[in-house]
């Protein structure tokens, strides 16, 4: 594998996908951060009765593969989030990364 992005994903965080209520996840590298970082938090507020949305983006490594929908649910430091949308990245004809939105939807005991 060569790209833009090679010697990048030694650096990103351990996740850990589970895809169909898979008891074993797969481990890989990844960059997470909130799609939300430019609010303020009096703008993150929810009226009442409505349930807060967080949503985040994630780099993936071009070789990781997602069955995009709700069976896939990704761990990263004992938060869980579903998978929401995948869209490969390309540098030609050549998949760079992969952008993931997913949705926090709790905390979990451990990531393995």
């Amino acid at each position: 594998m060569s790209g833009i992005f090679d010697g990048l994903w030694r650096y990103g965080q351990k996740l850990v996908a589970f895809d169909g209520g898979a008891t074993e996840g797969r481990e890989f590298r990844g960059f997470l951060e909130p799609m939300n970082l430019h609010l303020e938090a009096e703008e993150k507020r929810c009226k009442a009765g409505v349930l807060p949305t967080e949503k985040y983006l994630l780099l993936a490594e071009p070789t990781e593969v997602f069955a995009c929908g709700r069976t896939t649910i990704v761990v990263c430091g004992g938060i869980s989030f579903e998978l929401l949308s995948v869209r490969e990245v390309l540098d030609g004809e050549k998949v760079t990364h992969r952008e993931c939105v997913l949705l926090k939807v709790g905390e979990v005991k451990s990531d393995a």
